[in-house]
């Protein structure tokens, strides 16, 4: 009698099915990795016009766009919402009424970092907005400052604050100090520009970008204190030039690099590069509302000029109230 023989697959036939799944699978990742870095990309733009519909809501609602970052005339820097910054004012205008609720105005923010004080506005410091958050980068945590271990958390987009560094205060005796206006940009200390002082134009003129995060104790980012929700246009996007900080909030990293510039908040000078986790360049959020994709191989004069709005100076206010 003749033997039925089985039909399984030979050794060799198996090994030619892996092989072919193996290189059908090496074919298809980068297909679903770059479909996955579209998806990303597209909800940072949504991000980003989202802020940009909230700083117009405010300009609506007040009559300009909120401060860089506020300090009072009365010069108490541990009082009278010192310290807030443009995110701060924002708060009601991006789903966070219940969290801007909380603020204390009579408190400021740069000291929410300690304990000591006991500064309820530790509570709005240290709460991460999702709104701020690129999907492709990391989930940064809120960073340590003095005797508080989650003092202010960061988010991944900054205002355009002029050129760097930012250097707003007399090291002589701390009195806060006017940039010239040839140097500001859009956001800056007690700034309340309107739309018609941007002689460039909303639709030429930067007001928020991207900037890279990193994972350790670093200043960049940090969403209500001066000295981490601010962009300069010194360099083109991506530039692996240092950005000056704090020395002891500076994690050097490969793709963000920095070096300490000054040691204490009196003796400030600051510098922040756009950056960003997408490749080839960074988002940003124009004047008029719009977002764009702007290459990292960009002219270093147009860049400058896109963040310069050769705007007309605006009155100081003369509380937070104004805002």
């Amino acid at each position: 009698m003749r033997r039925r023989t089985g039909g399984g697959f030979t050794l060799v036939e198996l090994l030619v099915v892996i092989t072919i799944i193996g290189i059908l699978i090496a074919l298809l990742l980068p297909a679903v990795q770059a479909a996955r870095e579209a998806a990303r990309r597209a909800q940072c733009l949504n991000n980003l016009k989202q802020i940009g519909l909230a700083l117009h809501m405010h300009h609506e609602q007040k009559g300009c766009f909120p401060p860089g970052w506020f300090w009072p005339q009365s010069d108490r820097g541990n009082a009278d919402g010192a310290e807030a910054t443009w995110i701060t004012y924002l708060l009601p205008y991006i789903e966070q009424t219940a969290l801007a609720a909380q603020i204390d105005w009579t408190k400021s923010f740069g000291h929410a970092g300690y304990n000591s004080l006991g500064n309820p506005n530790l509570l709005i410091t240290r709460q991460t907005l999702p709104i701020f958050q690129c999907p492709s980068g990391p989930k940064a945590r809120p960073i340590r400052t003095e005797d508080v271990a989650e003092a202010y958390a960061r988010g991944s987009y900054a205002a355009n604050n002029g050129l760097g560094p930012m250097k707003e205060f007399n090291l002589a005796n701390a009195i806060p100090t006017t940039r010239p206006q040839q140097d500001a940009g859009v956001f800056y200390m007690n700034s309340n520009m309107i739309a018609e002082q941007v002689r460039d134009g909303l639709s030429n003129t930067m007001f928020v970008s991207e900037i890279r995060l990193v994972m350790g104790n670093d200043f960049r980012g940090a969403l209500h204190y001066p000295e981490g929700p601010f962009f300069h246009y010194n360099y083109t996007p991506n530039s692996l030039v240092p950005d000056g900080l704090r020395t002891y909030l500076c994690d050097n990293q490969p793709e963000a690099p920095c070096t300490g510039t000054y040691n204490a908040w009196n003796q400030r000078r600051m510098t922040i590069t756009a950056r960003s986790y997408h490749p080839g360049g960074v988002h940003v959020l124009l004047g008029d509302g719009s977002a764009q994709f702007i290459q990292q191989g960009v002219a270093l004069n147009i860049w400058q000029a896109l963040g310069t709005p050769r705007a007309i100076p605006g009155e100081q206010p003369v509380s937070p109230g104004t805002f």
